[in-house]
């Protein structure tokens, strides 16, 4: 979430005249995650998140939108849209698709704030949306995997990079290639659960997970690549390396609930690799190709080339310790 168009008050007070949801108090972009553009509102009536979608048609959200809706149904923490007096989810601002979302209690999380308490309640939680997810009629084809990973992203990107990196992007491209990916259990998947896309709060000093937030890359993909996503996010130590005590939470809180077939727990440090060479790949193309806005937030590559290359560095150790807990 940046802000890429910028919405004044004048603007939002007469879109919010379709709703219900009561009279404008304050609003202010909000500076996370990397697709849309994003502002906190306050009314008189609630706190909400307005989206304008900067990368997706009105023909495509229904599917987003609709999937809240869905996995709200089964119980699912996850984010909700609002409908309008007419019962519409999806209107339009500033020329742009948006929609009005339900604000959910507490905050984003930070990486340095992740404990193994949160990581068990975000293996749970993902465990019921993959298998609420298979319920959900429509579906979506992982386009984000696919378009990063294609040589018209991936050719300007090696002219950018030095001769290391050069080499170790280009070994990633060939093993990736060697991934049967229809082999594996799938079904909807979030595909970007970074830790900053999940709220919590906390009672009696517990975190409470109020809710799986940004699902505009959710897709039909393999469960266990969604795994290897959170664990490149919410498991490394300040040494770049997994943290065994927090990916075996996820793992096993996950487990739990929709147990982890062989063939998942043998592709472990594949998805591991394959999750940490998407994210340094988009990293790297925002890097040369910078999105214009008033309020973009840029992550650095280099983080998930590091997590890639400790992955390869452990992959023995990683495999060791699947096989002896699972």
């Amino acid at each position: 979430m940046s802000v890429y168009t910028t919405v004044s008050r004048a603007e939002l007070e007469h879109f919010l005249l379709q709703y219900t949801i009561g009279e404008l108090v304050d609003f202010k972009g909000i500076t996370a995650g990397m697709e849309n553009t994003n502002y906190f509102l306050n009314t008189t009536k609630g706190r909400y998140v307005l989206t304008l979608y900067e990368a997706y048609s009105k023909e495509e959200l229904p599917f987003f939108l609709g999937l809240m809706q869905h996995l709200s149904a089964h119980k699912v923490e996850t984010i909700k849209p609002v409908a309008d007096r007419k019962g519409e989810l999806l209107q339009h601002l500033c020329a742009k698709p948006a929609a009005i979302i339900e604000r959910l209690q507490g905050e984003a999380l930070k990486q340095s704030e992740v404990s193994v308490e949160h990581c068990r309640l975000i293996g749970n939680a993902l465990a019921r949306f993959h298998l609420a997810g298979q319920s959900y009629s429509p579906q979506r084809d992982n386009e984000d995997r696919h378009y990063y990973l294609s040589p018209k992203i991936t050719g300007p990107l090696l002219l950018a990079l030095s001769n290391e990196d050069q080499q170790l992007l280009k070994q990633e491209l060939d093993f990736h290639q060697t991934i049967k990916w229809d082999q594996f259990p799938s079904g909807i998947t979030h595909s970007d659960l970074f830790c900053d896309n999940a709220v919590f709060y906390s009672v009696d000093n517990k975190p409470v997970l109020s809710g799986i937030i940004d699902l505009y890359l959710a897709c039909y993909d393999a469960f266990i690549y969604d795994l290897a996503i959170i664990a490149n996010d919410w498991c490394f130590d300040s040494n770049d390396h997994l943290d065994q005590e927090r990916w075996l939470a996820v793992l096993s809180a996950y487990d739990k609930i929709r147990p982890l077939e062989r063939i998942e727990k043998q592709a472990w440090v594949t998805m591991l690799r394959s999750a940490a060479l998407r994210f340094w790949i988009l990293r790297l193309d925002h890097k040369l190709h910078p999105p214009k806005g008033e309020m973009v937030l840029y992550k650095n590559p280099d983080e998930y080339k590091l997590k890639l290359q400790a992955c390869l560095q452990d992959q023995e150790e990683i495999m060791r310790v699947i096989n002896s807990s699972f």
